[in-house]
């Protein structure tokens, strides 16, 4: 990044339930917001937005994620402003600015893609694609993909570069089944509509462009030879403001198509006496849209400068203007070092990263420096990753490189917390949850809770040589969160505790998947897995491809009668309980190509062929082109 560093932390959590769905069912929320807001807004409201990266539209009739190019699907987001299977773009920004703590005066709760807009328009600043404006982290951007004026679509801004803008947008991917997940646009693209700028309280810049004096109209005419309506001369916000230079924008609206030998911008230092910087000359056209880069025309500006303009066009040798307004240039010298850590804890021989601003954004950034008060506790770089040494507790000063800000935090060093996390649960009676060993542990504390929002209790003690605990008070089918932390031997240095994993009690994976060849027909079987009733058949023609359920039995085996000669099936199996109350992870994958022969008799076949056991349909056709991704054990933070 350039100008500034964002704290944005966190692990992603992706995972999709793949239990076959019962008669009735609860819309599961595998995405659940993970993010602790700093109160920083633009860092939480990204930070939350990439938690539900993944989340799909989930089926009505089954809560299963939809199909590619299916619609009209469940959505939380849309559910929270009731209405569960609506459009759901602009739902999802509002959804991410309340899990943000963002006030709505700063960013509005809205449904509509064109209402939002035209909030953005009235209470806060919104700047239209054409207008040349770089947008930033935090930004709303508005999409029309025909290009038309009118907001269809609506994405949080993470970034920009060059023409690309990055995005995080919900209810997009229709190929995929319309899902939430980032972007890469074209700045330059007929079909950006614009961009909201929230009022964020991230970093306060002395920057801005606002109408001055009692100059408050928006057109200038003789009232006598020119009426309103055939013209109207209006003066704009001006963009990409630093602390050299600036863009004004204005325009006129000429209906009457009077003949204008120039138009442009006054502007100087002295409201009173403004220099004419013409922009177009001899035109008739019914709209005419000014803007001017200061430094192309003017020269480099001085920063933290209070500079005056309004927009003119000269009609008959005579000049019609536009209000004032006024723009203030970026001080060049930071004038704060704002850090997102006051304070932080590190393991020892791990790391952490301190993420500072220097404010105001757009000062120029040449890096900060960073001491540490007792290197034998902790180090640190100027890039503000700090190692752990030894234990106990120093001071981290930083300092601008141009300029006179300053600011301090305190690192406390502990022994590490456990790394290389893992949960295996292979029966829906026990949860095994496995680590590295720590050097010096003294025993290891393992936290848990059945809820993610609730807090975690102290759940088992671990013998400091042991690195692997089984849980076996879980019941099938529910979710447990976990969290570990390592003792040392002084309680003050005990580790903080892990990021938390979680999974949910579940039956073993089937094993020893096999496919083969058999005349006209495909055979897949696998072993019997305990517990297990119900057996689901996946299929793809792409080992890493979209996978559709081609068979639901109650036997260790299937039947494909539906296969082409020449093409090569991928097989996964899932197992479940008899009531549905869990289903495995998915199964290893088996490949066979088809190699059919119509000559290969069906008599006498049971060597080859599996006893299929059908299990009623009544959910396999509903579900026919449910697409999956496989679940893992994972973790967040």
């Amino acid at each position: 990044m350039t100008k500034s560093k964002r704290i944005v932390a966190l692990m992603l959590a992706v995972v999709m339930f793949v239990g076959m769905a019962a008669s009735s069912f609860a819309y599961n929320d595998n995405y659940p917001n993970t993010h602790r807001n700093t109160g920083q807004h633009i860092a939480d409201l990204i930070a939350v937005a990439r938690t539900q990266m993944g989340y799909k539209e989930l089926n009505t009739s089954t809560g299963f994620p939809i199909a590619p190019n299916a619609s009209a699907g469940y959505t939380k987001y849309g559910a929270s402003f009731g209405d569960p299977t609506g459009e759901w773009c602009a739902y999802f920004v509002s959804w991410c600015a309340s899990q943000a703590g963002i006030p709505t005066s700063i960013v509005p709760r809205l449904g509509n893609c064109a209402a939002t807009v035209k909030w953005y328009k009235k209470h806060s600043v919104f700047y239209e694609g054409s207008s040349g404006y770089r947008p930033k982290a935090g930004d709303i951007v508005f999409f029309n993909w025909s290009g038309g004026s009118t907001a269809k679509h609506i994405g949080i801004v993470t970034g920009a570069s060059g023409d690309s803008v990055y995005t995080i947008e919900g209810n997009t991917g229709s190929d995929r089944g319309y899902m939430c997940c980032s972007r890469t646009r074209s700045r330059s693209a007929g079909y950006i509509v614009g961009y909201g700028v929230p009022a964020y309280n991230d970093a306060k810049t002395y920057s801005g462009s606002h109408s001055f004096g009692n100059t408050t109209g928006g057109s200038y005419s003789d009232s006598i030879k020119y009426t309103t309506s055939k013209l109207a001369v209006v003066t704009t916000s001006a963009t990409d403001i630093t602390s050299t230079n600036a863009t004004l924008h204005g325009s006129v609206s000429n209906k009457g198509r009077l003949f204008v030998s120039t138009a442009g911008f006054f502007f100087g230092t002295d409201k009173n006496e403004l220099a004419k910087h013409p922009v177009v000359t001899a035109t008739s056209n019914n709209e005419i849209n000014l803007e001017m880069d200061l430094m192309s025309k003017v020269g480099e500006l001085t920063p933290n400068t209070t500079y005056y303009y309004r927009t003119f066009a000269c009609i008959d040798g005579r000049d019609y203007l536009g209000p004032t307004y006024a723009v203030v240039t970026v001080n060049d010298i930071p004038q704060m070092l704002h850090l997102y850590n006051t304070s932080v804890h590190v393991g020892v021989g791990q790391t952490t990263e301190i993420m500072w601003t220097q404010l105001p954004i757009g000062s120029t950034d040449k890096g900060v420096t960073w001491t540490s008060s007792d290197e034998s506790i902790a180090t640190v770089t100027n890039n503000g990753l700090v190692k752990g040494v030894g234990y106990g507790k120093v001071m981290l000063k930083a300092k601008t490189n141009y300029g006179v800000a300053d600011a301090s935090c305190t690192a406390t060093v502990l022994i590490p917390t456990p790394q290389n996390i893992r949960l295996i649960n292979d029966t829906q009676k026990s949860i095994t949850v496995k680590w590295d060993a720590v050097e010096g542990a003294t025993g290891y504390v393992l936290l848990r809770s059945e809820a993610l929002d609730s807090e975690p209790v102290e759940y088992a003690y671990i013998e400091a040589g042991e690195t692997q605990y089984t849980d076996t008070n879980v019941i099938p089918g529910e979710r447990y969160y976990y969290r570990l932390m390592t003792r040392a031997e002084i309680v003050d240095y005990n580790s903080d505790p892990s990021e938390i994993f979680y999974t949910t009690a579940r039956i073993k994976s089937p094993e020893n998947v096999t496919a083969s060849n058999y005349g006209a027909l495909l055979s897949v079987k696998w072993s019997e897995v305990d517990e297990a009733k119900t057996y689901t058949v996946y299929r793809a023609t792409d080992e890493h491809g979209l996978y559709t359920i081609v068979g639901e039995v109650a036997s260790t085996g299937f039947v494909d009668h539906n296969v082409l000669a020449g093409v090569t099936y991928y097989y996964k199996i899932i197992a479940s309980d008899s009531d549905r109350k869990t289903a495995s992870d998915y199964s290893q994958t088996a490949s066979v190509t088809a190699k059919l022969d119509e000559s290969v008799s069906l008599e006498n076949a049971a060597d080859f062929l599996p006893a299929q056991q059908p299990v009623p349909k009544k959910t396999v056709e509903a579900e026919i082109s449910r697409t999956h991704l496989a679940p893992n054990n994972f973790m967040f933070s």
